[in-house]
């Protein structure tokens, strides 16, 4: 269902659920048009039609299932949706993407796609620096680490100058 707070799906489909009934899938796919139609709004600067979607859409969606389970033309209509479904889910992927690199060269502001969880140029750099320097200090850790168990290696190593048998052996 389209939310107020993000465009974009909570997570991805669980692999070993059980299959969906076709009015699960119609409520789906109607959602996603929603989470278009509310993308497209914010991009335009259309707050308050994105707000309407969120705030709306979601009736308008239970409403058009229910029709599309007594009425074949409209669930003609609504499961055409679901044939396109996973070329929309390609779309909405790309769209947050190419968003944060149209904000990043100044093409857009960040807040025409805040919902789509794009970010300003200055926050993304942060956050890509910051994990560089955990990784790089994660890794010199690691290194520290290894050093560590090779000179413990070593001195064991040297402190045997002969055959010590282990339990009487």
């Amino acid at each position: 269902m389209p939310r107020a707070t993000s465009t974009l799906k909570d997570a991805p489909n669980d692999t070993n659920a059980p299959p969906k009934t076709k009015a699960e899938l119609r409520q789906e796919s109607l959602n996603g048009v929603l989470q278009v139609g509310q993308l497209i709004c914010l991009a335009f600067g259309k707050f308050s039609d994105a707000g309407a979607i969120g705030m709306h859409g979601p009736n308008m969606v239970n409403e058009m299932v229910q029709l599309a389970e007594t009425n074949s033309k409209v669930a003609s209509k609504v499961d055409l949706l679901i044939e396109i479904g996973p070329y929309a889910g390609i779309a909405a992927a790309t769209i947050p993407f190419l968003a944060q690199l149209f904000v990043n060269h100044g093409l857009v502001k960040a807040e025409m796609f805040a919902n789509a969880g794009v970010v300003e140029p200055a926050q993304l750099e942060q956050e890509m620096k910051l994990t560089i320097m955990r990784r790089t200090l994660e890794q010199q850790k690691a290194q520290a680490r290894m050093e560590q168990e090779l000179r413990d290696a070593m001195n064991d190593l040297n402190g045997q100058s002969e055959y010590v048998p282990d339990n009487g052996e």
